[in-house]
């Protein structure tokens, strides 16, 4: 229990695409905090980040097969995560206001270094979150898929059908952006 390293991950999805439903449940208990959070970040509500959870589940579940053990798990997953939170995304009409209640912005937001700064950083964390929130919805995937999915411009741009290239254009439109709505 608890196994997180790439190589268990990958030997536990061996194990679950040959039936072994106790393998697929280890995966589900380790990586489903990490997808349910790349979901929130990515969709407007807590219940669309549950579902998305579900179902990005579902289909890696289904796509066992497709898994290429030679490769880390978890980017292959977050993946799946994206490209589903992509598709919600584009079904949907224009992008909603994320829920105050998020989680940490990890390295878009700094740690509140005082309590007596708490005050302001938590202020800061609700205007980052705006921010991100006022986003299109290719951007707002792309900057989530950057610094909270860790993945590589290469990564984000196979999920959003662009190119490596223009992965980082979109990025540096993006920073360019949040810095602004931040500062103004």
């Amino acid at each position: 229990m608890g196994m997180s390293t790439d190589e268990d991950l990958a030997s536990l999805a061996k194990q679950a695409h040959d039936g072994d439903s106790e393998a697929w449940a280890e995966i589900y208990q380790t990586m489903a905090p990490s997808i349910f959070r790349l979901c929130r970040r990515a969709l407007p509500t807590r219940p669309d980040a549950e579902d998305a959870t579900g179902e990005v589940f579902l289909k890696a579940r289904m796509r066992l097969g497709q898994y290429d053990a030679s490769r880390p798990f978890p980017p292959w997953l977050y993946r799946i995560a994206a490209n589903h939170c992509w598709d919600e995304l584009r079904r949907r009409s224009p992008h909603r206001e994320l829920d105050d209640s998020e989680a940490e912005l990890s390295r878009l937001e700094a740690d509140a270094p005082t309590p007596q700064e708490a005050v302001l950083i938590n202020e800061s964390k609700r205007n980052i979150r705006r921010a991100i929130a006022e986003l299109d919805d290719r951007t707002r995937l792309a900057v989530i898929l950057r610094y909270f999915a860790d993945m590589s411009y290469a990564e984000i741009g196979d999920v959003l059908g662009i190119s490596s290239n223009f992965t980082g254009v979109l990025l540096l439109r993006a920073r360019r952006a949040l810095r602004k709505r931040l500062t103004s």
